[in-house]
């Protein structure tokens, strides 16, 4: 069985690139890793032999094509600011280049899921880089895309009390009306994840390969929960009860609607509740486990205990 041995990573020094070059690193696979960075980035990465940076211009195909020459895979970890056409142009050169897997801007909502694609405007640029590679493919053979779904990251989201859960000031937000049971991933599972794709062999005939997850997504989850299943989780971990907490109930179409207007004037937070709370509305596209079931096992994800991860988020934010 053939393994993808060549990866490039754009946008390694950010919260999740660094984090996926890390368990790339660590995978017994041994990968080539490039990672690519802009020429007046400060940020550090690890010194290791199978580790290659590479700094340029990213407006430069010259330094584009240098950059993907070589490569099997590229794995985008670019902020979630980056206009699609800054990223297609991105894959242009890697498909240019030779490239054959790539795993776009993806890391968060459902984008197989009508609703979560369209409604959240965060999501819905993701469309375009996806459908680009689909049409290079009819030029460049074997070009794919994987898509990795994880939702809101669980960590990463507490720590700046997104899920309405504000634990060093005791305060919460808790929604009512159509809220449901959603998955959600911590930071470091996503960078698992992403690295662990790559242990799959291209083809296999009688497992888990890159092949079956081509033009796909794959989810992946630390949590199948409630809003007030992680309130209640906090509750354990702090010793704190109700009275301890001020708490508001506030419907959520109610929230998620005064995100859009926010969003409308240019209030940048309104996405936090178009996000947030289409992610907890019941068939807002949050829930991929009762449809889709996540694809933990195959990737050898571990699991994760809900308790344990919040009592690292309160020591987190109270230190």
């Amino acid at each position: 069985m053939t393994h993808i041995q060549n990866i490039a990573i754009m946008g390694a020094t950010g919260n999740l690139g660094s984090l996926v070059v890390k368990h790339l690193l660590q995978s017994h696979k041994k990968f080539n890793i490039t990672a690519i960075t802009r020429s007046d980035s400060t940020s550090t990465l690890p010194d290791h032999p199978s580790l290659i940076v590479k700094k340029g211009d990213y407006s430069s195909p010259e330094f584009l094509a240098s950059a993907f020459a070589g490569q099997e895979a590229v794995i985008f970890t670019l902020y979630h600011t980056a206009v699609p056409e800054q990223e297609v142009k991105y894959i242009e050169a890697a498909a240019a280049a030779g490239v054959k897997w790539i795993l776009p801007v993806e890391f968060g909502g459902d984008n197989a899921h009508p609703h979560m694609s369209t409604f959240v405007p965060v999501h819905a640029k993701k469309t375009a880089p996806r459908k680009r590679i689909e049409e290079l493919s009819k030029t460049h053979e074997g070009l794919k895309w994987i898509g990795v779904v994880t939702n809101p990251w669980f960590d990463f989201a507490m720590e700046r009390s997104m899920w309405g859960i504000d634990i060093k000031n005791r305060t919460a937000n808790l929604m009512t009306g159509n809220t449901g049971r959603f998955n959600t991933t911590n930071l470091d599972t996503v960078a698992l994840a992403t690295a662990r794709i790559f242990n799959l062999p291209i083809q296999d005939d009688h497992g888990p390969s890159l092949d079956i997850f081509g033009n796909r997504f794959v989810y992946v989850s630390s949590f199948h929960v409630t809003q007030q299943e992680i309130f209640s989780a906090v509750q354990r971990v702090t010793g704190t009860t109700d009275a301890d907490w001020k708490i508001t109930r506030t419907d959520l179409q109610t929230w998620i609607d005064e995100g859009a207007e926010k969003l409308s004037k240019g209030q940048f937070m309104g996405m936090v509740n178009l996000l947030m709370g289409t992610t907890m509305q019941e068939g807002g596209g949050g829930d991929f486990e009762s449809k889709r079931g996540p694809t933990n096992k195959i990737l050898c994800l571990p699991e994760e205990d809900l308790d344990e991860s919040v009592s690292k988020i309160v020591d987190k934010v109270m230190a």
